[in-house]
Parts: C-alpha cells; structure tokens; sequence
C-alpha cells in the first residue's frame, strides 16, 4: 500500500486528506484510530465509497481517551506498517483534540529509526491539516509546505464525503460547509484551482 492516513476518528481523513484520498483511492489505506459507533461508521462507509477508497483499518479505541493506550497504540500502528509497506504517511496535525494529539505522537514513534529489521521505516511523512481549530491554537511549529494539487472534481468528491458525517456536522457556519472554498483558496494561493496543504516531516529520496 502506497499511502497510509491515520485518523484520529472518522471523519478527520476526509476533512484532511479527502482530496489526495480522491486522487490516490486505491493505492491508500486509511487507519482509523478512535471507534465512532454504527452512525458514524455508516457515514465513513459512504465517505470512503465516494472517494473510491476501499482499504480501510479500525482499531477501536475509546474515543477521547486514545492516550491511555500509547504503548498498545504505537504497537498497533507498528504492526500496520510493517505489513503493507507505505511509501507515504499522513499524520493529523496535533491540535488540542486529545485523540489528535495521540494519533500524531503513535504515529511519529511508529515513524521512527528502529534497530529491528522487522521494523518499517517509512521515506516520506507528512502532517494533514484537518481544517477545524484556530490556527494560532495550533501548538506546534509545523509549516504548511506541500500542496496537493486537485481537479474539480477531486475536491467536489471531498465536499461530498465529507458531507456525509451528517452526525458531526453543526447548525451554522464551519468549515465542514466550506470544504471546496477552502481547497479553492489554498489552490489559488499557489497558483493552482484546488490544492489540500501538508507539512512536511521527512523525506527520504533513493
């Protein structure tokens, strides 16, 4: 598998990488980390089928309490990687959401060098942008670095998946309304019509 996403829950995949999950569908496997329940678990199975991706991984872990089951997580993100190889590794950037936090931190230990032979070293990782909190409450000093290019198409198909967690969609202005605007806006900033934006952690060229 070329690209592994890892989502803190579902729903974080589509509002971060929707587009590049459009554009790559078949060659990405999407690790879902927290369980959601059977509404949102319906809505993921619609999201994944618009975006025509049908490897997708749930590890169950109770949903804002990921970090009591680091050591098992990392593991479990371990075991991921060494199976299927990926060439390329999105993480969620972590933002003040608990369940964000231990997905990117499992993620970048499960990323790491290893004296194990077994142990899958992946050559490019990157930070998703899952476009929900104030940017200046982002903790990190990540940049925005690498921009996806999308056709209208791609990110249409975006807005439609992610149109389809109905469950965690509020009344009123947010950016689960505003999908396509914002992948328009990141596009257009970089000369392109539609563009997802990523940070860029490693990359390894052989």
């Amino acid at each position: 598998m070329k690209r592994l996403v890892i989502s803190p829950h579902m729903d974080d995949e589509s509002m971060g990488c929707g587009g590049l999950l459009a554009k790559y569908g078949p060659e990405c496997l999407v690790l879902n980390v927290a369980g959601s329940g059977q509404v949102r678990e319906r809505e993921h199975a619609a999201a994944m089928e618009i975006l025509g991706v049908t490897n997708v991984r749930n590890l169950d872990y109770p949903d804002g309490y990921v970090h009591d089951h680091m050591a098992r997580l990392v593991a479990d993100v371990d075991a991921v990687m060494a199976e299927h190889h990926p060439e390329e590794v999105y993480l969620p950037y972590p933002s003040l959401h608990q369940d964000h936090i231990a997905a990117y931190e499992a993620g970048m230990r499960s990323c790491r060098m290893s004296m194990s032979h077994l142990h899958w070293y992946p050559p490019m990782v990157y930070v998703y942008d899952v476009a929900v909190y104030d940017l200046s409450l982002y903790p990190t000093d990540l940049r925005w670095n690498v921009f996806e290019e999308l056709t209208a198409a791609q990110a249409e198909a975006k807005e439609r998946a992610c149109q389809c967690y109905v469950s965690e969609t509020p009344e009123g202005p947010h950016p689960l309304t505003s999908i396509k605007q914002i992948a328009a806006a990141v596009g257009r900033t970089h000369q392109m019509d539609y563009a997802e934006q990523y940070a860029l952690v490693r990359e390894i060229r052989r």
